[in-house]
Parts: structure tokens; C-alpha cells; sequence
């Protein structure tokens, strides 16, 4: 009896600590996204997001119709590395990863926004996120300003 009564306050604390786990931030997700970008540290952007779904978001407007999934991809992908042309925005902008707001379990939106350094003209932007194998993945914003909403 007096194990059970030892036992007891562990297994509560426990079964309490799992409870108030939400697993892992979309945000800080969002944020060693952008930290990469910025740095040029990062050689491969598909860890971090759902490349066929972005590609398809961004690339959306009438004006790239003309292009298949894999030529939207692959300008996505050369516009994150090196020079390419969303990594000099990205680099040039205070970047300004704000609140993260779970739509349920597995679907989550963070506010992000670019503030130009030279205008300080800033851009409000959403990154929608979906949590697969315990992961969270970018399934849509808009990287390229002239697509991004001026504030």
C-alpha cells in the first residue's frame, strides 16, 4: 500500500507533464528557416518545406502559367540559394518572426514579416505550416515582395 501511495504523485506528475506537451513550435520551425536563408548556411530548402505545395502558392498568378510544377519548383528552389533572387530579399530585409496561431493538431499559421532596410516599408506575410511524422513543413507564403501585402 504504501508503494502505491509513493507511486501515485510520480505517475500523476507524469500523465500531467504529457498533457501540457504541445510537441514542436511552427514557429521556431519558421524562424531556423529564415536564420538559414539569411546566413546562406542552408544547401537544401526541402527539409523545411513542402516544395510542391509552395511552388504551386507562389507561383499561383496567371503570369507563370506557362510553367510546369517541376520549372516552378526549380525557380523556387535556385531562388533560395546563393544569389538567387528571394535570398536577396531575404537577406537585405529585417525578417520579423512573429505569433504563431494552431488551427488544430496538425495545422498551423506564423505571421511573418519583411521589413525592408531601406524604405523600412514593411511586408506582412503568413506561413501556413502542416505537422507530418512529428515534423512541421511550410505549405505556403509568399517569398517574392512583389507578391507580399505592403503594411
Amino acid at each position: 500500500m504504501s508503494r502505491l501511495i509513493c507511486i501515485l504523485p510520480i505517475v500523476s506528475a507524469l500523465i500531467i507533464a504529457s498533457c501540457g506537451n504541445d510537441g514542436p513550435s511552427a514557429r521556431h520551425h519558421v524562424l531556423e528557416f529564415v536564420r538559414l536563408i539569411q546566413a546562406d548556411s542552408l544547401a537544401d530548402i526541402t527539409p523545411f518545406i513542402d516544395l510542391d505545395s509552395v511552388a504551386t502558392y507562389e507561383f499561383s498568378e496567371g503570369k507563370y502559367d506557362s510553367l510546369n510544377l517541376a520549372a516552378k519548383k526549380q525557380r523556387l528552389l535556385t531562388g533560395f540559394i546563393g544569389s538567387g533572387e528571394y535570398r536577396g530579399v531575404w537577406a537585405k530585409s529585417q525578417i520579423v518572426v512573429n505569433e504563431e496561431f494552431r488551427r488544430d493538431d496538425s495545422t498551423a499559421l506564423v505571421e511573418v514579416s519583411f521589413i525592408d532596410r531601406t524604405t523600412r516599408i514593411q511586408y506582412y506575410s503568413q506561413m501556413g505550416l502542416k505537422l507530418r511524422s512529428g515534423k512541421w513543413s511550410i505549405t505556403n507564403f509568399k517569398a517574392n515582395q512583389e507578391n507580399r501585402e505592403s503594411r
